[in-house]
């Protein structure tokens, strides 16, 4: 009788804290940052540093173990000075750098509940573009601007502060570091050619896990 009871008690406490380790895990987390898009390295002679927003999604498979994938979107880095034929004629056109990374992280272990620190890598596809402008109530037409893409790798860091003691609202930073070749037409200033890229971003960012 003795033995079933301490077998109970012990299945019990086991069950109690498979629930309280899986409650302090959030598996969907959402972040939406900005920041600079830092061209490096010869990219610098072709690209510039551009704004850039970054909005991510992570899905914790366990306590330190996440899945990535996110849109980030610099304008203005090709400088372009183009202008683009549209259905209204000749306009002076803009563009956009898309960075589509798909990857995962690891989430290092601290003493501090609310402090979080993770690094990790992936795949990348970068994707350039000349763009026409357009309106509130309007687009333009481009029938003139041109793209070029390709693929390559990435590696960041990021260190987050969690505003709240069940860890559902954050604020952070993350730096990347992206590599990949782009081939494709000439967008602004990048040649036709195909270019090896590199860009140093750094985006602050809020959060939301749950």
């Amino acid at each position: 009788m003795r033995t079933c009871l301490l077998i109970a008690t012990l299945l019990m406490l086991t069950s109690s804290l498979m629930v309280a380790q899986s409650d302090e895990v959030h598996h969907h987390n959402f972040a939406v940052g900005i920041g600079p898009a830092i061209p490096t390295g010869s990219s610098g002679t072709y690209l510039s540093t551009a704004p850039m927003a970054a909005f991510r999604y992570g899905y914790r498979l366990n306590r330190y173990l996440q899945a990535d994938a996110g849109l980030q979107l610099a304008w203005g880095a090709a400088n372009n000075q183009n202008a683009v034929v549209t259905d209204v004629g000749n306009v002076q056109g803009g563009d956009h750098e898309f960075m589509i990374p798909l990857g995962g992280r690891v989430i290092l272990p601290v003493p501090f509940k609310r402090l979080e620190l993770s690094a990790g890598g992936g795949g990348v596809y970068l994707h350039y573009s000349e763009t026409a402008p357009s309106g509130g109530y309007y687009q333009i037409n481009c029938y003139s601007c041109t793209s070029r893409g390709g693929w390559g790798g990435y590696g960041l860091a990021n260190i987050s502060y969690f505003l709240d003691s069940n860890r559902n609202f954050r604020v952070g930073t993350t730096f990347q570091y992206i590599s990949a070749t782009t081939n494709g037409q000439a967008v602004g200033n990048v040649v036709g050619l195909s270019t090896s890229d590199h860009w140093a971003n750094l985006t602050f960012e809020f959060g939301l896990s749950f």
